[in-house]
């Protein structure tokens, strides 16, 4: 497979809907360009695992059931942990506010923005960013590995780079109220990215 192939199918891979991108959008979304580099490095730092281990030749491990049933399942607590978060901090924050209106800096301070170990537990635990590398990647990239390897790497850094200042042009025509609803959608998505995670467990176990 040749570099131009293998860094289009990273980039598309890095720019599809998944745990990782929304992570990375609501911390734009809601604290600027430099937090969201600050969880991107912790979702980046994933990636030198995942891609470490198809460079010493231990990819069969993730293709086990019991990898892939374990991963999943802590994948899917952590989101609903996420979703959880979100959601309580969104009506609390609305009780607390009787119905008036919030300034834009203490509705940014109503959730912690978050961290570079929240994003490489995200992605560690995400089965899509392990059926990517170990099933879709891996078999492509025999040849030239390291070479390899590192186009693809940065493949993945420039999606995500790209979603995090194109998220960032349209964080200014954001208003305080909408600020409050990025947290709502977020904490709702990362219910449903949980219950798909627990779905998939559950036809894992069924295979077993």
């Amino acid at each position: 497979m040749d570099m131009l192939t293998i860094f289009l199918i990273g980039f598309v891979g890095a720019i599809t809907p998944g745990p990782d991108i929304l992570l990375v959008m609501h911390n734009t979304l809601k604290f600027g360009i430099w937090q969201a580099i600050k969880v991107l490095s912790g979702i980046a730092t994933g990636w030198i695992v995942f891609l470490s281990i198809i460079y010493l030749g231990f990819t069969h491990l993730f293709n086990t059931n019991f990898m892939q049933l374990s991963l999943t399942v802590l994948g899917g607590f952590y989101l609903l942990f996420l979703a959880y978060q979100l959601l309580k901090n969104n009506i609390s924050n609305q009780h607390s506010s009787l119905d008036s209106d919030f300034t834009q800096e203490h509705r940014h301070a109503a959730t912690q923005p978050d961290t570079y170990v929240k994003g490489l537990i995200i992605n560690l635990s995400n089965p899509k960013a392990i059926l990517f590398f170990s099933t879709i990647i891996a078999p492509f990239i025999e040849k030239n590995l390291e070479i390899s390897l590192i186009v693809l790497y940065l493949s993945l850094v420039s999606g995500f780079l790209s979603i995090i200042f194109t998220t960032a042009y349209f964080r200014k025509y954001l208003t305080v109220k909408l600020f409050s609803r990025i947290d709502i959608i977020c904490g709702i998505l990362f219910l449903l990215f949980a219950f798909s995670l627990f779905y998939h467990a559950f036809n894992i176990v069924m295979k077993m």
